[in-house]
């Protein structure tokens, strides 16, 4: 931005104005002219290996910043390009000028790709390109033979007819997949855009495929857990012990829980990877060559049948995981039954030991009454006794007309000391 542009807007830029307007443009192919030839390899890299491939960058970009996820080497005759994507790089060479009796397919030095020999990652993709003059004559079946099959070769027009390509998607020498393109009309930066969208494609056709065999695997792991799953389910049916079918539960749910957090990433990935190329796809505006397929029907006959396989994992994984719920829902609303039946059998047991010991209450009453109305009866007997000595047999009568009031008294004294007691713990 100018100092003029500064001005204008009084300095109230947005922090991000500049590098979004900048974005646009970052992963644009510096490729301004045809005949062109190009090599392009993906490595996939660990997180763990960033930092010393961005040193490796470093090493032969001086001057540059890897931590900005691109580095360019280029002259008027060529260079070299390094992008950084989220799990994997790409490293891109390129060359403009004739393209020869080989279509630009023709060996190079070993030097000349140097991170094949150093570049941290594993390599999981090569492709090379060729895109010839727009005045070139239209390249011959043999010229073409010695580096496509030709019966079996993807080919159709693209860009509205604007280009012919030829691939056949199969690993040739050095272990890269070809792709020619005849240049009827391409202009101004549609040669950058065309080899762009081919290399985008076959990248993310390739990284969507990740996610196949990992799928596969995880069909056979749920054919088991769903058997299991139904086991599970029979032995909570039949009464089998609760605790042994909560284990056994618990222990599954674990196990399609670590499947989940596994294949989470993956999941999205391969979901995206295919997403990306089906854009890809569209926006090359295919026209259909008579005896060829087009890149578009390649594509589909072998990927969906992978991504669809891929869904179907998804999706038995997610009923399997909702089946489990269900079944621990079934299992707590079981243990909880039985937990009330024990309950009702415990204040049933409590009721009845509640009634017992209320019967011993009274009769320990009782015998209480007449255990204090004696010990009256006696000491009353010792007071009366001398008064009546010259009585004969009057303390006894005395006493015998007192022992309803003395029982009536005790009674009453019991009955009154109990009600305290009980209104005090209330």
């Amino acid at each position: 931005m100018t100092q003029g542009e500064g001005e204008m807007n009084g300095g109230r830029d947005h922090p991000l104005r500049v590098a979004l307007s900048e974005l646009m443009h970052l992963r644009a192919l510096p490729l301004d002219r045809a005949p062109v030839r190009l090599r392009q390899w993906v490595f996939l890299v660990d997180a763990d290996e960033r930092a010393a491939e961005a040193a490796f960058v470093a090493l032969f970009a001086p001057g540059q910043d890897p931590g900005l996820g691109r580095a360019l080497v280029a002259d008027d005759g060529g260079g070299w390009l390094w992008e950084r994507h989220q799990e994997f790089s790409t490293w891109t060479w390129f060359a403009f000028g004739p393209l020869g009796s080989e279509l630009g397919f023709e060996a190079q030095p070993a030097e000349t790709f140097f991170w094949l020999y150093g570049a941290p990652g594993e390599v999981f993709r090569g492709v090379e390109i060729s895109v010839s003059a727009p005045e070139a004559q239209p390249p011959s079946e043999v010229a073409l033979s010695r580096h496509i099959d030709l019966h079996r070769c993807v080919s159709c027009e693209v860009f509205d007819g604007a280009a012919r390509i030829w691939t056949d998607f199969r690993l040739r020498e050095g272990g890269t997949g070809r792709i020619h393109v005849a240049n009827h009309s391409l202009a101004h930066d549609e040669v950058s855009r065309l080899v762009q969208t081919l290399l985008e494609i076959g990248n993310y056709r390739k990284l969507a495929l990740i996610g196949f065999p990992p799928a596969r695997e995880l069909l056979a792991w749920l054919d088991g857990a769903e058997g299991r799953l139904a086991s599970i389910t029979s032995g909570l049916a039949t009464g089998e012990d609760s605790q042994a079918v909560l284990d056994q539960l618990l222990a599954l749910s674990a196990e399609v829980e670590l499947r989940a957090a596994k294949n989470q990433f993956r999941r999205g990935a391969t979901e995206s990877y295919h997403r990306l190329t089906l854009d890809r796809l569209e926006a090359l505006r295919e026209r259909r060559v008579p005896g060829h397929s087009t890149m578009s029907e390649f594509i589909a006959r072998r990927l969906l049948p992978a991504m669809r396989t891929r869904e179907a994992a998804d999706r038995r994984l997610d009923d399997l995981s909702v089946r489990i719920a269900r079944s621990g829902d079934l299992l707590r609303t079981k243990l909880g039954l039985a937990q009330d039946r024990q309950n009702q059998e415990t204040l049933r047991g409590m009721d009845a030991s509640l009634q017992l010991q209320t019967k011993l209450q009274g009769l320990v009453e009782g015998l209480s009454i007449f255990a204090v109305g004696y010990y009256v009866l006696g000491l009353l007997g010792y007071l009366l006794k001398p008064w009546l000595h010259g009585w004969p047999g009057g303390a006894e009568i005395v006493l015998s007309g007192l022992v309803p009031l003395v029982l009536v008294v005790a009674a009453a004294s019991l009955h009154r000391r109990k009600k305290r007691l009980i209104a005090g713990r209330d």
